[in-house]
């Protein structure tokens, strides 16, 4: 076997050894984001439970967080705080 035949496949083997480095690193970079996804958002395979619907009162305290953030105006907190205690 020539000299330049034995470097072809020396560099074959260098770049399968590359390619397997790579899709080993793909493999675990992928693995992480699935669970690093699982942590955010919860396992797609467990059953979900059905988020429950605030009472008047926890409403009304997430309202008063968003008035005090300035993400609503006192007259819209009031208005809203008037419709949910309606329902009491």
């Amino acid at each position: 076997m020539s000299d330049s035949q034995e470097q072809l496949r020396q560099a074959a083997r260098d770049v399968a050894k590359e390619l397997q480095r790579a899709m080993d690193q793909a493999t675990r970079l992928a693995r992480q984001a699935g669970e690093d996804l699982s942590r955010l958002v919860g396992d797609p395979r467990l059953p979900t439970r059905p988020k429950r619907d605030p009472g008047p009162t926890e409403a009304i305290r997430d309202l008063g967080r968003l008035r005090d953030e300035g993400l609503i105006t006192e007259d819209e907190f009031q208005a809203k705080k008037t419709e949910l205690l309606s329902r009491i």
